[in-house]
């Protein structure tokens, strides 16, 4: 590979590796500024209120985990 190709490939991944970088650096500071998680109680929508119909919340619980012997 000649000198100058190999020069424009290593500039090339330090500018690709300083963006993502710079990427997650600005998504870090978005997440400290813009509030994420679950919404009060207070706000929640009630189009998942009828789920329990589904579910069974106090039902039986199913182990995933593999059994040892």
């Amino acid at each position: 590979m000649p000198a100058a190709r190999r020069e424009s490939v290593v500039r090339t991944s330090a500018a690709i590796l300083m963006a993502l970088v710079a990427g997650a650096l600005s998504l870090g500071m978005m997440s400290v500024l813009v509030p994420l998680g679950p919404k009060p109680e207070a706000d929640r929508d009630a189009t998942f209120e009828f789920e329990d119909e589904f579910f069974d919340v106090g039902g039986p619980v199913i182990d995933m985990e593999p059994t040892r012997v």
